[in-house]
């Protein structure tokens, strides 16, 4: 091939480059917007938080929970 076979390079307009920008823009919003809002979804439903167990304090939403704590005057464990 000879170098008169090819064109030269012509760089975008600005125009055409905020074209495409506005494009990407407006493609990646649809992307995101479809991510969190699916089209024709299952309507998602909150379900209500179980029973409290007879005592009242396991199993329950705001309940308290079992903490093992290591005493203080426990010596800390040497490596060999």
């Amino acid at each position: 091939m000879k170098d008169d076979d090819f064109q030269p390079y012509r760089a975008l307009s600005t125009r055409r480059r905020l074209l495409i920008l506005a494009l990407a823009i407006v493609t990646a919003i649809t992307i995101v917007l479809t991510l969190l809002y699916p089209p024709g979804g299952v309507k998602r439903t909150r379900r209500a938080p179980p029973p409290c167990v007879e005592d009242g304090v396991t199993r329950c939403v705001g309940g308290m929970a079992d903490v093992v704590v290591v005493p203080p005057s426990a010596p800390a464990a040497s490596a060999p």
